[in-house]
């Protein structure tokens, strides 16, 4: 096998001062790989930076899309609950009677209560009293009738669409009228007004 080229070494010999066959062979390998580390410094290393930089930026790409991805799911499954929770709220705000519908539902409960065979002494409307996104609404009733018609009455006011509450029921001691046991009832009644108004917060002391 030969170690290197006659017409290069020759090239040496009558160049430079004559030179052992291993130092020509050494200088024969030392200019065939300039080049290649020339290339190696000045296109393939920037280049091999270059490949790793990217693909670090890569890595960090895919974390952010990842990261992305997962927000937007976490957003999608927030939304469905928001409008969820909105519904229920639109639900339960129909509960409570509109201002424009407050003396209807006052006619309403009227109407049962004769319906059932009561006599109303009294039906006062109280002041509102205001809380957080509605209005409580009392109203202070003195009826007269038979024990059953009164219960019958309850009843009816505990199923009716809006929400009406019953309290601070009083009864008389019965008395018979005409063959029929009758007393009185005094008794509050509290209905709802949806307002969407938050009251304002009292200063912590």
């Amino acid at each position: 096998m030969k170690t290197s080229n006659p017409a290069f070494t020759k090239f040496l010999d009558q160049k430079f001062i004559p030179l052992a066959p291993k130092a020509k062979l050494g200088i024969t390998v030392l200019l065939i790989l300039l080049p290649v580390v020339a290339f190696y410094f000045a296109f393939f290393q920037p280049k091999s930076e270059k490949i790793q930089q990217l693909t670090s930026q890569k890595s960090t790409l895919e974390g952010q899309i990842r990261e992305v991805k997962a927000r937007a799911a976490d957003l999608a499954k927030f939304e469905a609950e928001l409008a969820e929770a909105e519904n229920r709220f639109l639900d339960m705000a129909a509960l409570l009677p509109k201002e424009n519908e407050i003396p209807k539902l006052l006619t309403d409960i009227s109407a049962l209560g004769r319906g059932v065979g009561l006599d109303f002494l009294t039906f006062k409307p109280l002041p509102e009293v205001p809380r957080d996104f509605y209005a409580e609404i009392p109203i202070s009733i003195n009826v007269r009738g038979p024990f059953h018609n009164m219960g019958a009455f309850f009843d009816q006011v505990s199923k009716l669409e809006r929400i009406v509450t019953v309290s601070n029921v009083k009864m008389t001691a019965p008395q018979k009228e005409g063959g029929e046991m009758l007393l009185n009832s005094d008794c509050q009644l509290v209905t709802y007004r949806f307002t969407n108004v938050e009251l304002p917060k009292e200063p912590k002391k």
